[in-house]
C-alpha cells in the first residue's frame, strides 16, 4: 500500500479522477505506440527535429511543429535523391520550391517562410548531426498532467466545432474557424511532443470519454443561440485549455515539453484577445 501511495502524483490534478486509471493503463508498456507518425522522417529524426525546431534561428514564435514538419521531409528526401545527388541545395532550390506547393500538407506557410528550415534539414540529410540521446521515459506525474492538458485541449476544440453549427457568417465565422484549425494543431503538437519525450498520449476516445463523465463542461452544455452566446462558448472553453497550460507551466517538466506549453498558452492568449474584440466591436 505505501508503494502505490508513493507513486500518486504530489499536485493537484486539474482533470476528474476519471483519469487516473487510464494514465496508469496508457502508461504500460503493452500499450505504447509509435512514437510519430509514419511519413519520409524517419523516427529519430523526427524526433530530433521536434525537439530543437523551436529553437532554430528561423523559428517564428506561435507557429507549431506541423507548419514546418513537410519542409523538414522536403528537404531531408530530395537530398538523398538521385536526381539531386550531385547538387547543392541552392542549385536544387528551383525543384524545391516548386515540390513545395504540392508537398507542403497542412502548412500555411509559404516557401520563403519555411527555405531555411528545408535547408537544415538537407543540410542534415547530407552531414548528419551527433544522435541525441533517447528521451527517458516521463514520470507518471509528468505523463498524467500534459495528458490531462490535451484532453482539455481535445475537448475545447470539440466545442469550438458545436460553437460552429450553423456556421457563423462574416468576419465571425472566419475567426472561430481559424481557432478550430489552430486548435487542432495544437492537439497534434502537444501529442507529437509527448511521444518524443518518452511518454504515451492517451488515445482521444479514451480521454473524451472520461471527461465527459464529468461535470467540468456542465456550464457549457446550455442551448443559448446568437453570437453573444457563440463567442462565450467559444471564449470559455479556450480558457479552461489555457488555464491548464498555465498550471503545468508551473510543473517540473523537462524544458522542450515546457516550451511547447508556453507556446500553446501564447496561441491560446491570442485567441482569447480576438473573441473580446468580437464581442466589443462586432455585436
Amino acid at each position: 500500500m505505501r508503494s502505490l501511495l508513493s507513486e500518486r502524483p504530489t499536485h493537484r490534478p486539474i482533470v476528474p479522477k476519471a483519469l487516473s486509471q487510464l494514465w496508469r493503463q496508457a502508461l504500460a508498456p503493452r500499450a505504447r505506440p509509435r512514437a510519430l507518425p509514419p511519413g519520409p522522417l524517419t523516427d529519430p529524426v523526427d524526433a530530433c527535429w521536434h525537439g530543437r525546431y523551436f529553437q532554430e534561428p528561423y523559428y517564428v514564435s506561435g507557429r507549431g511543429y506541423d507548419q514546418y514538419r513537410p519542409a523538414y521531409a522536403l528537404g531531408w528526401a530530395m537530398a538523398l535523391s538521385p536526381a539531386c545527388a550531385q547538387q547543392s541545395f541552392e542549385a536544387a532550390e528551383p525543384l524545391l520550391q516548386q515540390q513545395w506547393e504540392r508537398e507542403r500538407g497542412a502548412s500555411l506557410l509559404c516557401w520563403s517562410q519555411v527555405r531555411d528550415a528545408a535547408a537544415a534539414s538537407w543540410q542534415q540529410a547530407r552531414h548528419p548531426r551527433p544522435a541525441q540521446p533517447v528521451a527517458q521515459e516521463l514520470d507518471l506525474g509528468a505523463a498524467a498532467l500534459l495528458n490531462a492538458v490535451l484532453a482539455l485541449g481535445r475537448q475545447a476544440h470539440a466545442r469550438l466545432g458545436e460553437c460552429m453549427r450553423p456556421m457563423p457568417q462574416g468576419l465571425i465565422g472566419q475567426v472561430l474557424a481559424r481557432h478550430c484549425n489552430a486548435s487542432q494543431m495544437l492537439i497534434h503538437d502537444l501529442e507529437r511532443a509527448i511521444a518524443s519525450s518518452g511518454g504515451v498520449a492517451l488515445p482521444a476516445r479514451t480521454s473524451q470519454a472520461a471527461l465527459l463523465r464529468s461535470t467540468l463542461w456542465s456550464g457549457l452544455m446550455g442551448r443559448e443561440t446568437g453570437a453573444e452566446s457563440m463567442l462565450r462558448r467559444a471564449e470559455a472553453c479556450q480558457q479552461q485549455w489555457l488555464s491548464a497550460c498555465e498550471a503545468a507551466e508551473n510543473a517540473s517538466l523537462p524544458k522542450p515539453l515546457g516550451e511547447v506549453l508556453r507556446r500553446h498558452a501564447l496561441t491560446l492568449r491570442g485567441h482569447i484577445e480576438a473573441i473580446h474584440w468580437l464581442r466589443r466591436y462586432m455585436l
